[in-house]
C-alpha cells in the first residue's frame, strides 16, 4: 500500500495551496483600469465550503435529518494594498454602486453583481485544473486597515464576497495552454447532432465524424471556442 501511495504521488503529484489565480470583472461604473494589477495582488482566497440545513424527521424508527437547505459559505480574499491605494479604491467604488454614499439609495440588484467572477487551482506547471465559479458575486465586507505609526508592514485589505451560488467543475489541460471544462466536453458528447454541425459548419469536409472520436478530438484540442450550441 506504502508502493502505491508513493507512485502514485510520484505520477500525479498533489495539489498545492498555493497554485491559484482568481479572475472577475467589475460590473460597468467601476474603473477596472487596474484590474490586472488588482487580481495579481490577491494573495489569499478560499474555495468556499457548502452545508445543508436540515431538519429532524421520523415517520418509523430512529430520526432522520432531512436537508431542505442549501448554504453557501462566503468567500474570503486578502489584497496587498499599492501605494496608488488603486485596490482599496477599486472595492470603494464597488460598495458605492451598491448604496449611493449621498443619497442614501440602493442600485438594482443586477447593476452592482459582478459578470465574472471564478477562482482556477493550478498545477505546478500552471495549468488550471480546477475551476469554481461564483454567480450573482459582489462585496458584501471591506475590512478595516490597521494604520500603525511604530510598524513597517506592508497594508493588506481584506474583502467578503456574497453571491447566491457556486459552481465548480475539472478542467483538462491542453498542449497549447488552452483549457476546457470538462461540462462542455460532457454537453459535446450528449449532442452529437449539433456538435457534428457545428464542426462542419466551422472546418468543412475536415469536420469528419463526431461519432467515430475524430472530429470531437480536433474540435477540442484546437477549437475549444466551437463548442457553441
Amino acid at each position: 500500500m506504502l508502493k502505491d501511495f508513493i507512485a502514485e504521488i510520484k505520477r500525479g503529484a498533489l495539489a498545492r495551496t498555493n497554485r491559484y489565480a482568481v479572475l472577475f470583472d467589475t460590473p460597468e461604473g467601476v474603473n477596472s483600469a487596474s484590474l490586472r494589477k488588482i487580481l495579481l495582488f490577491c494573495d489569499q482566497v478560499q474555495l468556499p465550503g457548502v452545508n445543508f440545513s436540515t431538519v429532524q424527521n421520523r415517520t418509523f424508527g430512529e430520526f432522520r435529518e432531512v436537508p431542505y437547505e442549501k448554504l453557501f459559505d462566503n468567500l474570503n480574499l486578502s489584497f496587498y494594498v499599492d501605494q496608488d491605494m488603486k485596490v482599496k479604491s477599486m472595492f470603494d467604488k464597488w460598495i458605492n454602486m451598491i448604496q449611493d454614499p449621498l443619497t442614501r439609495n440602493f442600485n438594482y440588484y443586477d447593476k452592482f453583481i459582478a459578470p465574472k467572477f471564478e477562482i482556477e487551482v493550478q498545477d505546478i506547471n500552471d495549468k488550471t485544473r480546477y475551476q469554481l465559479t461564483l454567480w450573482e458575486a459582489y462585496p458584501k465586507n471591506i475590512g478595516s486597515i490597521q494604520l500603525d505609526n511604530s510598524a513597517k508592514d506592508i497594508m493588506k485589505l481584506s474583502v467578503t464576497i456574497q453571491y447566491k451560488y457556486w459552481t465548480a467543475t475539472t478542467v483538462q489541460p491542453l498542449p497549447d495552454q488552452q483549457k476546457i471544462s470538462n461540462s462542455l466536453i460532457d454537453k459535446a458528447i450528449k449532442n452529437f447532432t449539433g456538435f457534428q454541425e457545428t464542426l462542419n459548419q466551422t472546418l468543412g469536409t475536415k469536420a469528419g465524424n463526431a461519432i467515430t472520436g475524430s472530429a470531437l478530438t480536433y474540435g477540442i484540442t484546437k477549437l475549444p471556442g466551437a463548442l457553441k450550441f
